[in-house]
């Protein structure tokens, strides 16, 4: 099916597109391509992220397509490892026929497509990389292909911040991160967020992914007593620094980017991190007849809550295909022209709309971990 879309895509732009091969090609499903972490480190992370992006697919072609048309969204396994997300990606864009790529969920692997996207001229919509850089690049930045969806982790901390500032707790900050451009990003987040206060870091720290012993920095943190620990840090190296964490017999809450369905359930009901918060783009328990609807049917595919990633590729994927809709045909450029004119309501209540350097802002949620029990303090706009 796709060669008989390249063969017609080619044929039509030549003009010697047969009559029979036009309707074939009315007919054929609007193609979106997608790299994920399907193996590796992240690849839950990746599984949720292609379910979220997949349910909003399936709700489309449910509901008749766009035009007629099936939607047909193909993912590959990128490893989080941007040579092979570059290695895959500009395997998957010589076919003519995709009319968007769909994030790649990692920021470092976001980061080394970009420049595949802009020689390709093919729209990117990143829904969960949260790298400050990535829409730094973007838009008035320099790459008008890329629309970061989600919150960057500079609006981000400044939500975080704000709210550590209003509780006392900013005084003396430390900072703990994987040394990637997610670590990297949240470390400059919290620094700048905390310099418009004439403040700043009391102490930052960086770690290999897959470290398996934190005593070191632990031990440090322990001689110098900070007010709260910023934690950045994935999957299972945020289960083993939480879990080291508890044995150190420190006491300061933790925040940053903290993913509670991370942490062992049995570590949050035993109240031992009371008092820690994290800075998340989604909570589902956001009270919204949207949200309860996306929650619902994520439940009935998939037997359990959506967590910050299905929802972030689910509403990022929502405003690709709402892009596809308005646009005045699926020629690439006409997908990026709607998707820089969009203006939509998202599921938790923000409106969605690209700012000069492509980025959205949508809410910021403030969760903390009260009683053994995960809750939301606070929305802040980013």
């Amino acid at each position: 099916m796709k060669s008989l879309i390249a063969f017609a895509f080619a044929a039509a732009l030549s003009g010697v597109l047969p009559l029979h091969a036009a309707r074939a090609q009315d007919n054929a499903p609007i193609m979106i391509a997608s790299t994920l972490p399907l193996s590796g480190n992240v690849a839950s992370f990746g599984e949720m992220a292609r379910w979220g992006a997949e349910l909003a697919v399936a709700q489309v072609n449910a509901a008749g397509g766009i035009r007629g048309r099936k939607v047909q969204f193909d993912v590959q396994d990128n490893r989080c490892n941007p040579a092979e997300a570059v290695k895959v990606t500009t395997q998957m864009l010589s076919d003519p026929a995709y009319v968007a790529l769909f994030d790649g969920l990692c920021s470092s692997v976001v980061l080394s497509v970009m420049p595949v996207v802009e020689r390709e001229r093919i729209p990117l919509v990143v829904a969960t990389a949260s790298a400050t850089s990535i829409s730094d690049k973007s838009g008035v930045g320099g790459n008008p292909w890329t629309f970061k969806f989600n919150p960057s982790d500079a609006t981000l901390a400044v939500a975080m911040v704000d709210w550590l500032k209003k509780q006392g707790l900013a005084d003396k900050i430390a900072f703990l991160g994987e040394d990637t451009d997610f670590g990297r990003s949240g470390a400059s987040g919290f620094e700048t967020a905390l310099k418009a206060g004439g403040g700043k870091l009391a102490a930052a720290d960086f770690y290999q992914q897959g470290t398996a012993d934190f005593s070191a920095v632990l031990t440090k943190l322990r001689s110098m007593q900070p007010s709260v620990l910023a934690l950045y840090a994935l999957a299972g190296d945020q289960r083993n620094i939480v879990s080291q964490f508890m044995t150190s017999g420190l006491k300061m809450p933790l925040t940053g980017r903290l993913i509670t369905d991370v942490i062992p359930a049995e570590i949050i009901k035993s109240g031992a991190i009371d008092g820690s918060t994290s800075v998340q783009p989604y909570s589902f328990e956001i009270d919204t007849p949207e949200n309860k609807a996306f929650v619902a049917a994520f439940k009935a595919a998939h037997g359990r809550e959506p967590n910050a990633i299905a929802y972030s590729a689910y509403d990022a994927m929502r405003t690709l295909l709402d892009a596809i809709a308005r646009a005045p045909s699926v020629d690439r450029t006409a997908v990026r022209d709607a998707l820089k004119a969009t203006r939509m309501q998202s599921l938790i209540g923000g409106e969605i709309v690209f700012d000069e350097n492509n980025l959205a802002h949508n809410y910021a949620v403030i969760l903390q971990i009260k009683d053994g029990k995960v809750s939301i303090v606070g929305l802040s706009k980013t």
